[in-house]
């Protein structure tokens, strides 16, 4: 059943929108994610920008920079919304989840094989991540929605899981580090502006991102093999500081409830769509955004999805189980793990 946030806890009938009159002016504070890439500039940007104001009669605005333009890196982004310097905040759970590992249910490596199962996963574990930062940081989650699925992105050839053994591989978050650690590989954490000269370097052989970021980052540049197995979905949040949000009025939280709904519901929708576009981009195909890569382009076998399986099994899962607690588990296996048909060991 779709999610509609606090619509119904509110009691409003949306279908007509809340009256533009009935709506107090109010320009919000907003940090977004990255600059150079396409969840800021095809959706937080224009989200404050344009449809936001143009949905309320210019009532609600927002003061939204990147992160890129505040020189802030991603787990900064939820102290200084607790903190008061920003209102409201996009950023990526696996970015903040070092504060309370409960925050990395939505980001865990291979839990899901396709969008509609992402999607399924992200809004059975809603309650627990608003519950979790609200707890964490006084702050209360609008929305979830992914970027394109994560793949391998390496400068030397790769064609199966099996080739990851012994390679330094990029990851940003701990669930992936699992991953490539179940999958014999070294994972390095290094950050996404210093990934380019990494791999120029030698200092990382692969590494782990969605195909839109690779390309925009100008990995194509670099890499010569994409490995399409999809190895997690990054799940970006859109929070904003619970007691702000409680004092608005009514009409204020109805009419950004209903559009952070259609905002949610086009990232779903374009993740897909970019996510092959990024791939095409990458590997030599049709690419509307500028010159394609070159890279060789290799799908995964029915062995691969057998070995990533497996490593969601016995590496992934127990991990974060263990970094977690028995508690948080049970949490996620009786909503997350319903929905993915997954289970996490509480013991």
């Amino acid at each position: 059943m779709k999610r509609h946030l606090v619509v119904t806890a509110l009691g409003l009938g949306l279908a007509a929108g809340p009256a533009v009159a009935e709506i107090p002016p109010h320009q919000f504070k907003v940090i977004g994610t990255w600059g150079n890439l396409a969840s800021w500039n095809d959706l937080e940007k224009p989200f404050w920008a344009e449809t936001l104001p143009a949905a309320t009669g210019g009532a609600l605005t927002g003061e939204a920079i990147p992160i890129t333009e505040a020189g802030l890196k991603g787990g900064e982004v939820m102290r200084l919304l607790s903190q008061g310097v920003f209102e409201v905040a996009h950023g990526l759970g696996s970015y903040v989840a070092a504060e309370n590992p409960a925050i990395e249910g939505t980001d865990l490596s291979s839990i899901a094989p396709d969008f509609a199962t992402m999607r399924a996963v992200a809004e059975a574990y809603h309650p627990i991540m608003d519950r979790t930062f609200r707890d964490t940081y006084g702050a209360t989650i609008l929305s979830l929605h992914p970027w394109p699925a994560s793949m391998v992105y390496c400068s030397k050839p790769i064609a199966s899981i099996a080739d990851l053994k012994d390679r330094k591989v990029r990851v940003h978050s701990a669930t992936l580090g699992d991953f490539v650690e179940g999958a014999g590989g070294v994972a390095v954490t290094i950050p996404f502006a210093e990934v380019v000269p990494a791999l120029e370097k030698g200092v990382a052989d692969c590494a782990i991102t969605d195909p839109m970021s690779a390309y925009n980052a100008k990995w194509h540049e670099v890499i010569t093999d994409v490995f399409a197995l999809r190895v997690g979905y990054s799940i970006t949040f859109t929070a904003i500081n619970t007691q702000l949000w409680d004092g608005l009025p009514e009409a204020t939280r109805a009419a950004m409830t209903a559009e952070i709904q259609k905002m949610e519901d086009k990232a779903w929708a374009d993740a897909e769509t970019k996510e092959l576009l990024g791939v095409a981009c990458l590997t030599g195909g049709d690419c509307p955004l500028g010159e394609a890569g070159s890279a060789a382009l290799h799908q995964p076998t029915e062995a691969d999805i057998a070995a990533r399986q497996a490593i969601l099994d016995g590496f992934v899962l127990k991990r974060w189980g263990e970094r977690c607690g028995a508690e948080c588990a049970a949490e996620w296996n009786a909503t997350a793990g319903q929905a993915a048909g997954l289970t996490v060991p509480t013991n």
